[in-house]
C-alpha cells in the first residue's frame, strides 16, 4: 500500500460538519512548532525538500497553471516581478505559514520556497534552487523568492 494519494484522493473528507476546512493556526502550528520540535536545526532543508517532491503531484504543464495552483491550494498570491534565462523572482503574497506573524528576522517558508521551485523545475524540465529573501517576519508585506535555473 502505497501514501503516496492523488490530489482529488487528499482533497476529498468525509466531515459533513468541518468539510475541508482547516484553520491556518493549526496549520501554522504543526508547521512552525511542531516541525522545529522534530527537526530542530534541519527544518529549513527538510521542508525545502519536502516543498520540492510535493510540487511534483501535480499535473501542471505551463508556468500559468502552476502560478494558479499556488493560490488554488492557499500557499498564498504568486506574482512573478523579474525574469531571465538563469532566474526568476517571485513574490509571494498572503502566505500561508508567515503572513501577519510578527517580525522575527527569520525566513521560515522554507516549504514555500522548495514548492515554487520545484514547480518552476517541472514546468521549465531544467533544475531549480530557491532561496527566500524577504519575509513577513523580516519586515515585508509579501514574500520573495529567487529561483535560480540551471
Amino acid at each position: 500500500m502505497s501514501n503516496k494519494f492523488e490530489f482529488d484522493q487528499l482533497n476529498f473528507t468525509v466531515r459533513p460538519n468541518l468539510k475541508n476546512f482547516l484553520p491556518l493556526a493549526t496549520y501554522r502550528l504543526l508547521r512552525i512548532s511542531g516541525m522545529e520540535e522534530l527537526f530542530g536545526e534541519s527544518t529549513g532543508p527538510v521542508l525545502y525538500r519536502l516543498g520540492k517532491i510535493l510540487s511534483t503531484y501535480f499535473k501542471t504543464e505551463r508556468e500559468d497553471e502552476f502560478l494558479k495552483l499556488v493560490k488554488d491550494l492557499g500557499i498564498g498570491i504568486p506574482e512573478i516581478v523579474e525574469r531571465s534565462d538563469d532566474k526568476i523572482i517571485i513574490d509571494l503574497y498572503e502566505c500561508m505559514t508567515c503572513a501577519g506573524l510578527p517580525i522575527t528576522g527569520k525566513l521560515i517558508c522554507d516549504l514555500e520556497c522548495g514548492f515554487l521551485a520545484g514547480g518552476i523545475e517541472k514546468v521549465l524540465g531544467r533544475k531549480t534552487k530557491g532561496t527566500q529573501t524577504k519575509s513577513w517576519t523580516a519586515g515585508n508585506d509579501f514574500c520573495e523568492f529567487i529561483i535560480e535555473i540551471f
